[in-house]
């Protein structure tokens, strides 16, 4: 018994006669003929009753044919399966974000990605940039978006972006009719920073220290986006990634760009020691466009300000 057997026989259930399967598999109906005669022998069952030209399903031929019903839907997903496989890598992705991105940017991305790809399950774990290192590294994740990268990592590196940092403030701020935000303009100001152990905190004291400039450093939160929505409250003011701070641009908040340059810069991480899936590509190709309309819509909402 073969698969040639199988599929004489299925083409003739479904299409009710030797003529009109033999139509469908584009053969003859001889052939039709002596490949069920094959299966019959083979399988030691009665699958059809002859009555003149017509071919009757026997209680045999019925459950049998449930049988290969069951087969055939498995031989489709694997069908449609190995199609998603040549075509979207493994039909998952799995992304790990630094907060800063896997709060705005990414989803952002998923979104647009989930609009070209609707098959493909997207997974995405948010945690700090030395665990995304670890998870992109230990192969649990297929594409990794950090702030840095670990010097024990071992992962493939891309840059995706080095853009510098906003001021955020409430929009009654005694700073926000200024054009530029400087550190001395921040010296005594209450300041909301990111924990400890976040490379970008690091970033934004050393700034600070090299301007000799002394702020009340009375908040931390864990991501830039609850600093951003704690500078809506009115409790301070911050830096931020300007696409972050796009996202919570609004009536209560106002955006200035923040000399000296401070460079904020955003790094792919792929695992090491294999080809780059076919999927994660895709998802970086949307990442980087995606990235760049963000960019500069927000440079176009500071220009006019």
């Amino acid at each position: 018994m073969n698969l040639k057997h199988i599929e004489a026989f299925r083409a003739v259930m479904v299409a009710g006669s030797m003529t009109a399967a033999a139509k469908a598999l584009f053969t003859s109906q001889p052939n039709v003929s002596r490949l069920i005669s094959q299966l019959e022998r083979e399988t030691g069952l009665q699958l059809f009753q002859r009555s003149g030209v017509r071919l009757i399903p026997t209680s045999e031929g019925t459950a049998f044919f449930r049988e290969v019903e069951r087969a055939f839907v498995g031989l489709q997903g694997l069908a449609n399966a190995a199609a998603q496989i040549r075509n979207l890598g493994s039909g998952r992705l799995r992304i790990a974000a630094m907060p800063s991105a896997g709060i705005t940017l990414v989803p952002h991305a998923i979104k647009r990605f989930h609009a070209l790809f609707p098959e493909v399950t997207v997974s995405l774990h948010v945690n700090t940039s030395g665990t995304v290192n670890h998870w992109t590294a230990s192969q649990f994740c297929d594409l990794g978006v950090a702030v840095y990268v670990s010097e024990a990592s071992d992962c493939q590196v891309e840059k995706l972006s080095d853009v510098p940092a906003v001021c955020v403030m409430p929009a009654n701020h005694r700073l926000a009719a200024k054009r530029n935000i400087r550190p001395e303009d921040l010296e005594g100001e209450s300041f909301i920073s990111l924990c400890h152990g976040d490379g970008t905190r690091t970033l934004m004291d050393e700034v600070f220290q090299r301007a000799g400039v002394k702020r009340v450093l009375a908040i931390e939160a864990q991501y830039t986006a609850m600093c951003c929505e704690m500078v809506r409250h009115g409790m301070g003011v911050t830096l931020a990634h300007p696409i972050v701070a796009r996202d919570f641009a609004g009536p209560g908040i106002v955006i200035r760009p923040f000399l000296p340059v401070t460079r904020f810069p955003t790094y792919l991480l792929f695992p090491p020691h294999r080809p780059k899936e076919r999927l994660a590509s895709a998802f970086v190709e949307v990442l980087r466009d995606l990235h760049d309309e963000l960019l500069a819509e927000a440079g176009e909402a500071a220009k006019k300000r």
